[in-house]
């Protein structure tokens, strides 16, 4: 994906600069945990933590078919993706915002299995099935999400930068 990159002087500190697109993409695919927003069907925000992966500059992750995000995205596919640290003058923050599709493909799940295994180990092996992962109570439905903004929050010195296709 070719993305354009935008340093905001307004919520930048002189001296900050946009990180390379790389950097950003490097540090999305590195993380461990993400926080992941979606909205509820009557409006209100729902916000909690969940594994993922960071390929081809999209997020996947996978969810049960009963649990809140996967409830609130049948009304509405839009999300946030959140990853960084907590602290004020040092790190890199991101926020990924999309929109979140189904994958179905059985290839695609397999891969994904593959590399769900790779970054996480023996807790996170799935066995791609029919529609996302694993069988009955276990079963999980798998999303990806297409960046439509993402943003890179800096520190020290603080700098926000908007990458969009």
């Amino acid at each position: 994906m070719t993305l354009t990159s935008r340093l905001d002087q307004r919520f930048s500190e002189p001296g900050a600069g946009a990180p390379a697109w790389c950097e950003v993409s490097a540090l999305l695919a590195a993380a461990e945990l993400y926080w992941i927003g979606t909205v509820r069907s009557d409006g209100s925000p729902h916000m909690t933590p969940l594994v993922g992966l960071w390929q081809q500059d999209s997020f996947a992750f996978c969810t049960g078919p009963t649990e809140q995000k996967a409830r609130n995205l049948e009304s509405n596919t839009a999300v946030t993706i959140a990853t960084g640290v907590n602290t004020w003058n040092q790190g890199h923050d991101v926020v990924v915002e999309g929109t979140a599709e189904r994958v179905v493909d059985t290839a695609a799940l397999q891969n994904l299995a593959d590399a769900y295994f790779e970054k996480y180990g023996e807790d996170w092996k799935f066995r791609p099935s029919e529609g996302g992962f694993g069988e009955g109570d276990q079963f999980a439905m798998v999303y990806r999400v297409t960046a439509s903004k993402v943003l890179s929050f800096t520190k020290n010195p603080h700098g926000q930068t908007r990458y969009t296709p």
